[in-house]
């Protein structure tokens, strides 16, 4: 049951891209859209670009999830992308350093810590774009790799024996697309992050990214949907935790929390080499289901460079 619900939403993923239209013809006249800023390890920019990210998050936990009672988590990351053509790219968007704080410590489980963040990193390759370049969309595969501190609900997650299991790590095949209108710029991402074993939980996520352009300033709004389509086999939670953490909680399944953020990018500087942005969004759960999610502040620099491995 586990391999037929991952399949079936891989295959409704791959539907989307099958039915988005004509075939590439090159990443040209795309330099007015901009990245989303929130859900950073997952919301892809559907462009084959070159780029450095910093990334800084400050995320309150919620005092509605069954344990820790609340508290905050941080998070220092740096993303990169490198273009080989103006379609392909290689892409590294998980990794940092963690910082947790719960107001409640659980020896062994859930404790105050910093640590390293797992890995993910993976390709993506641009399948559509019209001739005026007002649409893009493009396919990616990402692998997320159990390779973080346990401290910080990474890796093994857990310290305490008998629950500690590693797991092989994740499997994310996604589509992100952009499309254009006047000054205004849609994006949009959907992905499955499928356990590659029974220890973690699965995912299906889904992004929305709407700006409007004014000069060099982009105010915009954000909308993320995670649902876990299958549970883990860590700890009888049930609630997730949401991108960043991966709890394997075994009554988890069909649960999902919907966030939206507001915020904006900035354009500070456009250069012979290529762009510099700034950009943050504030974001909070439209539902009444949180799990670990209670606010959340995200802040980036984005130094995108005008060039491709093959030129």
């Amino acid at each position: 049951m586990k391999l037929k619900r991952i399949a079936g939403a891989i295959v409704g993923v791959t539907a989307m891209a099958c039915c988005a239209g004509k075939p590439a013809k090159g990443a040209e006249g795309l330099a007015d859209y901009i990245s989303p800023v929130s859900n950073p390890t997952n919301f892809e920019d559907p462009r084959a670009v070159t780029d450095v990210r910093p990334i800084f998050v400050v995320h309150k936990l919620s005092d509605k999830f069954s344990v820790g009672d609340g508290g905050e988590a941080y998070l220092l990351a740096l993303q990169a992308r490198v273009a080989i053509t103006d379609k392909f790219s290689f892409i590294a968007t998980k990794d940092g350093i963690l910082w947790l704080q719960p107001n409640e410590e659980i020896d062994g489980a859930l404790e105050q810590g910093v640590g390293f963040a797992n890995l993910a990193f993976g390709v993506k390759y641009t399948i559509v774009e019209d001739e005026e370049a007002d649409h893009i969309v493009s396919l990616g595969l990402r692998y997320e790799a159990p390779s973080g501190s346990s401290q910080v609900l990474q890796g093994k997650v857990f310290q305490i024996e008998g629950i500690d299991d590693r797991g092989a790590g994740l499997m994310n095949p996604f589509i992100t697309g952009g499309l254009s209108f006047e000054d205004f710029h849609l994006l949009g991402y959907a992905g499955v992050r499928a356990a590659l074993d029974d220890v973690d939980s699965s995912f299906f996520d889904m992004s929305l990214h709407l700006d409007h352009q004014f000069g060099d300033f982009y105010p915009l709004i954000e909308v993320n949907w995670i649902q876990t389509i299958d549970e883990g086999g860590r700890l009888p939670l049930g609630g997730e935790g949401f991108d960043i953490i991966n709890l394997g909680s075994t009554d988890s399944e069909g649960k999902g929390v919907v966030t939206s953020a507001v915020g904006a990018r900035y354009r500070v500087a456009k250069l012979d080499w290529g762009d510099i942005d700034l950009g943050a969004a504030v974001e909070f759960p439209l539902t009444d289901r949180e799990d670990i999610f209670d606010f959340r502040l995200t802040t980036d620099m984005i130094f995108r460079f005008n060039w491709t491995a093959l030129n």
